[in-house]
């Protein structure tokens, strides 16, 4: 599969939950903001501008709305457990506020 195709079937909410909620947000997403923020950490102890830190720190916020996105549209798909689903959504909200502070 291409990525593309990825991609787009994550921003319409066709991937399957479990795969839109740990693969693309979870796994891709915690990457990328631990990456960004270890730049950004090193950026500061190098004492370079807080606002070049700043910018690289939050350089994946894209990305993770896209994510967040995605995976909420998987969420309302979702043909089994409402619990799941429920649950789902509020571990996005948490995940997404637990990865802008990080």
């Amino acid at each position: 599969m291409k990525i593309s195709t990825s991609f787009r079937q994550l921003w319409l909410g066709e991937l399957p939950l479990h795969e839109a909620f740990w693969r693309w947000l979870v796994t891709y997403g915690l990457i990328l903001n631990l990456g960004a923020t270890m730049i950004g950490l090193t950026l500061v102890l190098a004492e370079v501008s807080i606002i070049l830190a700043a910018i690289v720190h939050f350089l994946p916020l894209p990305y993770t709305l896209f994510a967040a996105a995605g995976a909420w549209r998987s969420a309302s798909r979702y043909k089994g457990s409402p619990v799941h689903a429920t649950a789902a959504k509020a571990a996005i909200v948490l995940l997404f506020v637990f990865l802008l502070i990080i």
